[in-house]
């Protein structure tokens, strides 16, 4: 009897783990609700139950409502910023949920403070994505003006700037100095190349840089110029201003060149002679009698 009920047990032990991985659906309800629990253990632990004021049994299945309508990046969202991930996305709505969620997932209550909290910041990532959140994590309150007026190529410099690079970059941006300097994509995207050593150059040398020669001899080959083996003052300015300088000179050396000199020489022989014949009959006329 007792050989015929563990071949029975064995058999049906078999059967299930066949009909298991005959329907993977059901390894990963499993596996989800696993996470859900863990998940819910996780934030009582963590929180306490006065700031959570439910069961962990109720949480989880709070948190399985949640993830089955917003997906499983839910938990992760709730691992970082906790309960309160729960108010963000009801408050986002349908329509924001999602983004919302991502948000939260990535970049915990920096992402709520920095951009969920933030309507100018949130529309910059509506525009312009992730590098966007980087940007608005990395360098909160300062990057929302350069970011709706530079786009892209802003996020992408300042996603790889610190503090004080940040602090400079918003500054030409809030100044109009960033525009005044032209190319502001191209510039943008060296300062994202070269991170902090590009933007303290650029924030040294904005007064040369406003020369469109001299931009444009730094755009061409940035490196050596931030590196120093390039004087930007004495090897580019003084070579695009000084030949602006002497532009006028080259005119007249040129169209000096372009004169035919004999047809000058007999010209100013004719003007003599006539001189000379004209005061000659002058002194004639005066010398008459009778003339007065």
């Amino acid at each position: 009897m007792n050989r015929l009920t563990t071949a029975l047990q064995s058999t049906a032990a078999l059967l299930l783990l066949s009909w298991q991985l005959l329907n993977p659906q059901v390894l990963w309800a499993d596996g989800k609700t696993k996470a859900i629990q863990e998940t819910a253990e996780w934030v009582m632990q963590r929180f306490g139950k006065q700031a959570v004021r439910e069961t962990s049994a109720s949480l989880a299945a709070r948190l399985e409502s949640y993830v089955a309508r917003h997906g499983d990046d839910f938990l992760s969202a709730v691992r970082n910023v906790g309960p309160r991930a729960f108010q963000v996305v009801d408050e986002a709505g349908a329509s924001y949920a999602g983004r919302a969620i991502g948000i939260m997932s990535r970049h915990g209550e920096k992402g709520i403070v920095n951009i969920l909290s933030r309507p100018q910041a949130l529309n910059a990532v509506a525009r312009l994505g992730e590098t966007a959140e980087t940007a608005l994590v990395k360098h909160p309150s300062i990057a929302e003006g350069v970011l709706e007026q530079f786009g892209m190529p802003a996020a992408r410099a300042l996603e790889t700037l610190g503090a004080k690079g940040g602090r400079q970059l918003a500054i030409l941006g809030q100044t109009g100095e960033l525009a005044k300097l032209g190319r502001s994509d191209e510039l943008l995207s060296v300062i994202s190349r070269f991170g902090e050593k590009a933007m303290q150059f650029v924030w040294d040398h904005k007064g040369t840089l406003v020369i469109s020669g001299v931009m444009a001899a730094f755009l061409a080959n940035p490196e050596p110029f931030i590196e120093g083996t390039v004087q930007l003052t004495s090897d580019v300015a003084t070579s695009v201003i000084k030949p602006l300088a002497e532009v006028p000179k080259v005119i007249a050396e040129q169209a000096a060149s372009s004169i035919n000199w004999t047809l000058v020489a007999i010209f100013l022989i004719a003007v003599v002679a006539g001189l000379s014949v004209w005061k000659f009959h002058r002194r004639q006329f005066v010398q008459c009698p009778g003339v007065k």
